[in-house]
């Protein structure tokens, strides 16, 4: 950790003490220090699907009763934390081929798990070369169904999951710019965030399949409209031996499709995705895979994908005050699950396997004073549990619900 530290120091002294008197040479590059200090107040009145101590939340969990007919998930919590704290560095250097260069470089202390919490990670590390038409990115930056212009500005650390993509990837991408349409195609492996399996949440399954996950996206503005479209696939191996000693090369293919829109002016902004899943559990969403058939000879699996519908929405409006400026916003979110594309033996690999619907609604409001911004979120979020049958569907669901009530005092520069 403390060579991160050093990293980061070294990056803003050579940003700080540049002077006039410096060559030509040393000004080829500059560096700009970016980020916020930030401090999270939560309290839940029912216990969550969670990491990061509570921070990052998904959705209320079931109820689980004990032998008094208790609920033992419905006691209620509260922490603090500032883990998120985030710092950044953007670098611009000389042209290289023909292209403007740019790197990129992000960490904060939540850790790369639970067990890391408080420790520097890498969040983001790319580099960029831009033509006058063409882009092109390599390293590690948000999965291209993040949508960095389309998402939802809310204060909780999960930005909307499980109703919205949030997973960062090693990925190579192009990206090739019209007047006012870009098309993008990105080849992405994966890393802190991984698709679920026999041995857990690993990067393997992707790995020995030989196959990045595949994406293409177009975004097109219109005044000040921007819309958008995109597709994923990819493919999987969950086992190279099954527990019988017989190699296996059996895989799941899966493929998610995207829309999305945003309309923004001087005070009014609205945001919404529309989202088609597969398999989408590394994403931190609903979803992921149920075994269809095992061959009792080999104890070969086949798998079949579930399937889930996402919607979400978001409107921002901002007033500018004589001292400060305030931003009052609803975030909205919904989830089906529509069952697993054949049937299954109950053998799932998945988050939210017997979750039939999840809705959340989430108001808010962000006071903006210099540097500072205090910002207060209350967020509903309402779980229908039941059993899911052999086709994945959920039948007998019944709803339990949290409220979580957070405030963010963030200093930014």
């Amino acid at each position: 950790m403390r060579y991160w530290v050093l990293f980061f120091i070294l990056i803003g002294l050579l940003f700080s003490v540049r002077s006039q008197g410096q060559d030509e040479a040393k000004n080829l590059f500059k560096f700009q220090i970016h980020g916020f200090v930030k401090s999270d107040y939560w309290y839940d009145t029912r216990q969550v699907v969670q990491s990061r101590e509570g921070l990052f939340s998904l959705f209320p969990m079931p109820v689980a009763l004990d032998s008094k007919g208790e609920d033992l998930n419905a006691h209620p919590s509260f922490n603090y934390s500032a883990i998120s704290t985030r710092i950044s560095t953007t670098i611009d250097g000389p042209n290289a081929f023909g292209a403007k260069t740019q790197a990129f470089i992000e960490g904060d202390f939540t850790g790369i798990s639970n067990a890391t919490i408080n420790t520097l990670r890498l969040r983001h590390a790319w580099i960029k070369l831009d033509w006058e038409k063409t882009r092109l990115i390599f390293g590690q930056d948000w999965h291209p169904m993040f949508v960095t212009e389309v998402f939802p500005g809310v204060l909780a650390l999960n930005t909307g999951a499980p109703f919205q993509p949030f997973i960062r990837n090693p990925q190579v991408r192009l990206e090739y710019r019209f007047k006012k349409t870009t098309l993008m195609l990105a080849a992405l492996s994966q890393r802190d965030n991984s698709c679920n399996g026999p041995v857990g949440r690993d990067f393997s399954y992707l790995s020995n399949s030989l196959l990045p996950n595949f994406h293409g996206q177009m975004k097109t503005k219109i005044g000040k409209s921007l819309y958008g479209a995109a597709f994923d696939w990819k493919s999987i191996m969950p086992r190279m031996a099954t527990d019988s000693g017989f190699y296996t090369s059996a895989r799941l293919n899966s493929t998610s499709a995207m829309v999305f829109y945003k309309y923004s002016d001087e005070h009014f902004t609205f945001k919404t995705k529309f989202i088609y899943g597969q398999n989408l559990t590394e994403h931190l969403m609903l979803g992921g895979y149920a075994i269809a058939d095992i061959d009792t000879l080999t104890d070969s699996h086949e798998y079949t994908a579930t399937e889930h519908l996402f919607a979400w929405g978001q409107i921002l409006y901002t007033k500018k005050l004589k001292r400060v400026d305030i931003q009052p916003g609803l975030f909205f979110g919904y989830a089906k699950n529509l069952g697993t594309t054949t049937e299954n033996l109950g053998i799932y690999y998945a988050t939210g396997a017997d979750l039939d619907v999840l809705l959340r609604v989430s108001p808010s409001i962000n006071i903006y004073s210099g540097p500072m911004m205090v910002s207060l979120e209350w967020e509903w979020t309402e779980a229908f549990y039941g059993v899911p049958d052999k086709n994945g569907l959920v039948q007998n669901s019944k709803p339990v619900d949290n409220h979580r009530f957070m405030i963010g005092v963030f200093y930014l520069f």
